[in-house]
């Protein structure tokens, strides 16, 4: 049995405030139309702007001054900022309390991005009591005009059964809608699913399509997959070359799960000539970012003097540890101990 790993589906992230299609200019909701037209908005538009402007110069505590007179005048998209700010702690006191309350009202107001946060806020029990339902019609609201991330979001309830029916045709549908407009955690989603779906809906061709789209945006978790379907030889013909090649890439971003799977490419050679050292480098990495099958590994190499050394002290200590995050291998190593002792 293969002892590389896979990452999680999990809702789409929030997006950054700056540099992205969530920073100021983006359509808030239908309200656009009426703004045009309407001079009273002029100097709302004008303060908006030196908004961005701040937190484009990484300017938080200005920002949240020029907000704090909008935010009074209960205007939606000023409300959504600062909702945003406080979620952080980005110029003033971290409060999801406050944020939900300032998502909520901007929501109701219109504003889809809003509308995304305070779905969030409900999936994740930030700031309000966890609430799928709520989540899911919030998500809905924002996905129906057209919001990527609100749309991913919904997909993900759907794939889980969260606040609505479990439906993986659903969430196939509404990962794609984000998809198609180039999310890259909904394009990881829609891959994982393909992958791992059970009956007619399963396609590794399908999974390593969107997985490719991923990776190519550097998304981590669809690199560590992708190198994952080459060295199994699913959607692909297999290639350990070029599974170690994706396993690097997702590693070098920081990912436990890449580390791992490139620690174990170098012990078995895989792909590359076998070098114990360099599988010990790697399951280390990971190790210490607390992944409990590089834990256990790694005190495989220490058991053995595999790559480093003999000691078995350091061995025991990595085998609780992974034992501890609830690696089963390490549990049974742990318990024959104790039976021995």
């Amino acid at each position: 049995m293969t002892k590389q790993k896979l990452g999680l589906m999990a809702l789409c992230l929030c997006m950054a405030l700056s540099g992205s299609p969530d920073a100021f200019g983006a359509p808030a909701s239908d309200k656009t139309e009426a703004a045009e037209t309407n001079e009273a908005a002029a100097p709302e538009a004008a303060s908006l702007a030196e908004v961005q402007a701040a937190l484009d110069a990484d300017n938080a505590e200005k920002a949240v001054e020029l907000l704090k007179p909008l935010v009074k005048k209960k205007q939606p998209e000023a409300m959504y900022v600062m909702g945003r700010l406080a979620l952080e702690g980005r110029g003033t006191r971290r409060s999801p309390v406050y944020a939900a309350t300032l998502f909520q009202e901007a929501a109701q107001k219109g504003d889809i991005r809003a509308q995304n946060a305070i779905g969030t806020a409900y999936a994740r029990g930030q700031g309000v009591k966890r609430h799928y339902g709520e989540a899911a019609r919030w998500f809905r609201k924002a996905a129906d005009q057209g919001h990527a991330v609100a749309q991913c979001n919904l997909a993900y309830l759907y794939s889980q059964g969260r606040g609505v029916r479990k439906s993986q045709e659903s969430a196939i549908e509404w990962y794609s809608r984000a998809a198609n407009q180039g999310l890259a955690d909904a394009q990881y989603n829609l891959g994982r699913l393909y992958m791992s779906v059970k009956g007619e809906l399963q396609d590794d061709v399908k999974a390593v399509h969107w997985l490719e789209k991923a990776a190519e945006q550097d998304h981590a978790r669809a690199q560590n997959v992708l190198g994952y379907m080459y060295a199994e030889g699913r959607g692909y013909a297999q290639d350990n070359a070029k599974a170690l090649q994706w396993y690097q890439r997702a590693a070098d971003h920081g990912l436990a799960e890449a580390q791992y799977n490139l620690g174990y490419m170098y012990e078995q050679g895989r792909g590359v000539a076998q070098d114990y050292v360099k599988a010990v480098e790697w399951y280390r990495k990971a190790a210490e970012q607390g992944d409990a099958t590089a834990q256990y590994s790694l005190g495989l190499m220490y058991d053995q003097g595999t790559g480093v050394p003999a000691n078995l002290s350091e061995a025991n200590r990595w085998y609780r540890l992974a034992a501890k995050n609830g690696d089963p291998d390490a549990k049974a190593v742990i318990r024959s101990q104790e039976r021995g002792k």
